[in-house]
């Protein structure tokens, strides 16, 4: 019997081996009447997906439920679901396979993560696969031309993050199509272009003439919507008044309703909401398992909903001869809709008053401490004078020592749990080895003004490069009391 487990090291490790998803409600835009949700949804329940192979590398898609056995943290699990991979034979067929990214500067802010997924994603592609990496601005842009060399797929994508300009995207989109059409070496061989965009090109009048064009060439597109600088800076257009406002909402809708047309009509998915940007991974492994249909998807309930992934340690138990199950990742459904209404309060001011309608989510992803100083007056008003200090190593450390963004969201609510403050910010943290080698951490300074008064002071800081979270809830005094 061959085990696999995840364990504190878990997130790097799994993400390594992606051949693995967990499934959570609301990710792909599908058509009515859709059968392909198949996970059940409960605050309990823990879902985990993983491939299993045999001692040649060949897919076991063909087990049934007796099979398996799930421990968390040591203790047996009841399985509560068992969904079996949808491509039951195993059997690779021939592919092409293009990652279609959107390299502008108006996708920076989640390029990070987009980057790291995909280079996780192609861990589990079938050995059939060729495999591109293109981009886009004004132009398209080749990183990688149609390989089967796994390695060089993986290095091509370290060099989506060294463009900027503005966004061609079905200009791009049609050429690539082109090429795609003129390497097959049959019109019967399957074609796949993923889109990671933020569909915020002009020319999206463009977006049915594509979409025939790639059917007619029997691409089928994936598009994957990811917000966009001017979201992250600005937020959500709406949030103003007036006429010119009105347009800007009118014409972005417009533009990511074509963009999730290339998918749906030419037999893909779309991808949209605040998922594709808390777990990336899982919304490539979702792909994943469209386009492949070698996972194996298992649920059980857990009694420790509110454990971090870390803490969680899960072993799925194979009794085959041979058989060797892949890494897995696990999703408790409650968890991660609690955190994602802290991504969702980042891009939209709507969702950040709606924090104060919700239960106090207890996140310590970073290493972070948050001082709140005595208050003081400015201009004649009185303020709450607070720091954030957050440790550069509990963050990604590179040989440059530490650059990446973060968001700061926050609320401050008088005893009657209405608003009197809100805040939404960004700032870089950058700090050089020798910094971090002096004990330096990154600080972040602010002050709230309100009235003198006890209130209840929420405040969530999140690392734009990993969407992990740490979150305050203290009650502070402003003035005398």
């Amino acid at each position: 019997m061959r085990a696999v487990g995840l364990g504190r090291t878990a997130r790097r490790i799994c993400l390594s081996l992606l051949a693995t998803l967990v499934a959570f409600g609301g990710l792909p835009a599908q058509a009515p009447g859709s059968s392909n949700q198949r996970i059940q949804v409960n605050v309990n329940l823990v879902t985990v997906r993983f491939t299993v192979k045999d001692e040649q590398g060949n897919f076991l898609n063909g087990l049934t439920l007796d099979r398996f056995k799930i421990l968390e943290n040591r203790e047996p699990k009841e399985i509560a679901f068992f969904d079996p991979p949808a491509n039951r034979g195993g059997r690779p067929g021939p592919l092409w396979l293009a990652f279609l990214l959107d390299v502008s500067g108006s996708t920076f802010a989640t390029r990070s993560e987009e980057i790291f997924a995909a280079q996780a994603f192609f861990e589990s592609v079938q050995t059939a696969t060729q495999i591109g990496i293109f981009g886009f601005t004004d132009k398209l842009i080749t990183f990688q031309d149609f390989t089967s060399a796994r390695a060089d797929a993986v290095k091509a994508f370290s060099q989506a993050r060294e463009h900027l300009g503005q966004t061609a995207l079905y200009d791009s989109l049609d050429q690539l199509v082109d090429k795609m059409a003129s390497r097959t070496r049959a019109p019967s061989d399957r074609k796949i272009i993923i889109v990671i965009s933020d569909a915020a090109d002009k020319a999206y009048v463009k977006s049915a003439a594509v979409a025939t064009k790639a059917r007619t060439n029997n691409v089928s597109i994936y598009t994957i919507l990811v917000p966009s600088a001017a979201q992250l800076y600005i937020g959500n257009p709406g949030e103003g008044a007036g006429e010119a406002v009105t347009g800007d909402t009118n014409t972005k809708q417009a533009q990511e309703e074509a963009f999730s047309q290339l998918s749906l009509k030419t037999n893909g998915k779309h991808f949209a909401g605040y998922e594709t940007i808390l777990d990336f991974d899982q919304t490539l492994a979702l792909i994943n398992d469209d386009v492949y249909g070698n996972l194996y998807s298992v649920g059980y309930y857990t009694d420790q909903p509110q454990l971090e992934k870390s803490e969680r340690d899960i072993q799925v138990y194979v009794s085959y001869p041979g058989a060797r199950p892949s890494a897995l990742i696990q999703s408790v459904p409650e968890r991660m809709s609690q955190k994602k209404r802290y991504i969702a309060a980042l891009f939209d001011a709507a969702a950040l008053s709606r924090l104060s309608e919700s239960v106090p989510a207890h996140f310590e992803e970073i290493a972070a401490e948050l001082d709140v100083l005595p208050s003081s007056r400015e201009g004649g008003q009185l303020g709450l004078p607070f720091r954030v200090k957050i440790s550069p190593f509990s963050l990604a450390v590179t040989k440059k020592g530490v650059r990446t963004q973060f968001g700061i969201i926050g609320l401050l609510l008088d005893r009657q749990g209405r608003e009197v403050v809100r805040l939404r910010e960004f700032f870089r943290g950058t700090l050089t080895p020798k910094e971090m080698e002096a004990g330096r951490s990154i600080v972040y300074n602010n002050k709230l003004m309100a009235p003198p008064g006890t209130y209840d002071l929420r405040l969530a800081v999140l690392d734009l490069s990993s969407w992990r979270v740490t979150a305050f809830n203290s009650v502070v005094q402003i003035g005398e009391e």
